[in-house]
């Protein structure tokens, strides 16, 4: 496996981490969000890296996994809109006041079994 695949999977691994250790402890919704959307950003890429994409911005990614992974097949429609979801829950999150409208523990479940399908598709262990 190309390292910057294994890279970027091991920051998916670690976003994940965070964000299972805010929502345990102290930690506010829009830091479980931003934890979530890193962990499945760092997959989508991760696949796209696998795919001999390079993506250049947050964009691209979203654009280039719906492109080459949702519309050929692999990922489902779901799973692109998810993507999706994440980043405008990110930005609110982030820069809309910090109060994303967003069930945390039901989208923790959600981005594990994203970067464990991604962790599929480039033939990688699930995670934990």
């Amino acid at each position: 496996m190309d390292e910057s695949v294994e890279l970027e999977l091991e920051q998916a691994r670690g976003a994940l981490t965070d964000a299972r250790v805010l929502l345990s402890g102290d930690g506010t919704d829009a830091g479980v969000v931003n934890r979530l959307y890193y962990a499945a950003f760092h997959a989508a890429q991760a696949v796209l890296y696998d795919r001999g994409e390079k993506p250049s911005s947050h964009g691209d990614v979203r654009r280039l996994f719906g492109q080459r992974v949702v519309l050929d097949g692999e990922a489902s429609r779901e799973e692109g809109r998810l993507l999706g979801t994440l980043y405008d829950y990110r930005w609110e999150a982030d820069y809309g006041g910090g109060h994303p409208d967003a069930d945390v523990t039901g989208l923790l479940d959600a981005i594990v079994d994203f970067v464990d399908r991604m962790c599929d598709f480039v033939g990688d262990e699930p995670t934990e």
